[in-house]
């Protein structure tokens, strides 16, 4: 038995777990950051910074969730004529890309328009019955890349 590399082994199995809690602990802080920053980005209007070589931008994303049961959702789906989303439930994924585009379209008009884009705005311009029944979220978060 190489001593030497059971010796190597126990430090690095050492070191990737002290690495491994750090990086918890790193992950948990630029949660609490994110939390504190986002609404700072969006109450200043900010879209994005650069700071020490990186820029850090707000990044949004779009959630669609039904309003009360799911079981409302499929059936504005199917009477919607978007069937395709639904087998005896229906694709969360797929919804949510179907929402995403519309919600591109509708802000392309917001802004054409000179109106907010907002939630309210997405769930309008959705088919009727869908629309009443679909809660959406706009979610932002922080992101950075070299810059």
């Amino acid at each position: 038995m190489n001593i030497e590399q059971l010796k190597e082994f126990v430090a690095l199995e050492k070191r990737k777990r002290d690495l491994d809690s750090e990086l918890k602990a790193i992950a948990a802080r630029l949660d609490d950051l994110e939390q504190a920053l986002v609404p700072q980005f969006l109450n200043d209007g900010v879209a994005s910074m650069k700071v020490d070589g990186r820029t850090v931008y707000l990044a949004q994303d779009i959630y669609a969730g039904p309003l009360n049961d799911r079981s409302e959702v499929i059936a504005a789906l199917k009477a919607s004529e978007l069937g395709q989303y639904v087998s005896e439930n229906y694709n969360t994924q797929s919804l949510k890309a179907f929402v995403r585009e519309m919600a591109e379209e509708v802000r392309l008009r917001c802004e054409q328009e000179e109106r907010l884009f907002t939630e309210e705005a997405v769930r309008a311009a959705l088919p009727a019955p869908l629309g009443n029944t679909l809660k959406i979220s706009f979610v932002h978060s922080l992101r950075s890349r070299k810059a």
